[in-house]
């Protein structure tokens, strides 16, 4: 575990528990609550395990939201890929129109996950900038 640079509403800091490395991506997927119909924002960052969102509004934090994912056109067999999210926090962005969420990704399918593999091996980056 290691500190991400990220910090409650209190003041405390987020610790870094993934079990993975984020990757960047170089494709921003539109995020939609399948429930409302509402685009909660764009996905930032991603692992198989979990992802980062950022959207004009904090999503309520133990919340398990149904998500639709946009995937890049033409490289998958179909348009967008649905999923459950835990979001586990929040945070004001650098921008101030704009919040940051850490979601866990719950109950994934393997076809799904198999799609998570494909869009981080085609538009994920490192920090560093690599592949």
């Amino acid at each position: 575990m290691m500190l991400n640079g990220y910090y409650t509403p209190q003041g405390k800091p987020i610790v870094d528990r993934r079990k993975e490395n984020r990757r960047y991506l170089t494709y921003f997927s539109r995020v939609i609550d399948r429930e409302t119909g509402h685009t909660l924002g764009y996905l930032v960052d991603l692992t198989t395990g979990g992802a980062l969102l950022v959207g004009n509004l904090p999503l309520k934090t133990n919340t398990i939201f149904q998500l639709r994912i946009d995937l890049p056109e033409g490289i998958f067999d179909k348009e967008q890929l649905d999923v459950k999210a835990r979001a586990v926090w929040n945070q004001p962005d650098s921008d101030p129109e704009f919040y940051r969420t850490g979601l866990q990704l719950v109950d994934i399918q393997p076809l799904d996950l198999l799609i998570l593999e494909r869009l981080l091996t085609n538009f994920g980056t490192t920090p560093e900038g690599k592949r």
